[in-house]
């Protein structure tokens, strides 16, 4: 089986784009893999500190300040539409069945190619068209340790979810739309 760094380097096979789900971008998380140390574990909370535009943010606090992550739902705006399902349903729906973007604004983010990488697999809300040469040029990894951990909490903030999609309803009720 061949890397995901020889497609993406070799003119042979070109990049496939493809669209990540929730369950595929927790299977690419591998602690083996990163190239260096799972730090993740340590990060001991993830605040989620609102939403807008279907993009749900969260704070990751570090020693001396923290970084914010952001999770982009695609289909947010189908499903907000879509009134066949209450709040929670809808936002389970999401969470299991739509299509994710994501970033962190760390410099490990950016330097270790994990935007890179996600622009790849068309699950990066920023893209990132320069390849990691230096770094991390085997491509290894997927995500920065504060995206991780956002990413391992988010089925926990299901209610934040089903809370937004409820207040979005009720202003587009309230407008007449």
């Amino acid at each position: 089986m061949k890397s995901l760094a020889h497609y993406l380097t070799n003119d042979k096979h070109p990049a496939v784009l493809d669209e990540e789900y929730y369950k595929d971008l927790m299977k690419e998380f591998d602690p083996n893999w990163l190239p260096h140390k799972d730090y993740s574990p340590l990060i001991p909370m993830v605040r989620y500190d609102g939403h807008k535009l279907g993009t749900m943010r969260f704070f990751v606090p570090n020693k001396y300040n923290g970084w914010q992550t952001y999770i982009r739902f695609n289909e947010w705006q189908e499903i907000l539409d879509d009134r066949e399902y209450n709040a929670s349903e809808s936002a389970r729906l999401l969470l299991w069945g739509a299509n994710l973007r994501v970033h962190c604004g760390c410099p490990a983010y950016l330097f270790w190619g994990y935007n890179y990488i996600l622009t790849q697999k068309d699950a990066a809300i920023i893209p990132e068209d320069r390849y990691p040469n230096i770094r991390n040029p085997n491509l290894k990894g997927i995500a920065c340790k504060h995206l991780v951990r956002t990413l391992k909490v988010l089925p926990f903030h299901l209610g934040d979810m089903a809370r937004a999609i409820k207040l979005q309803r009720a202003n587009i009720d309230r407008k007449g739309g």
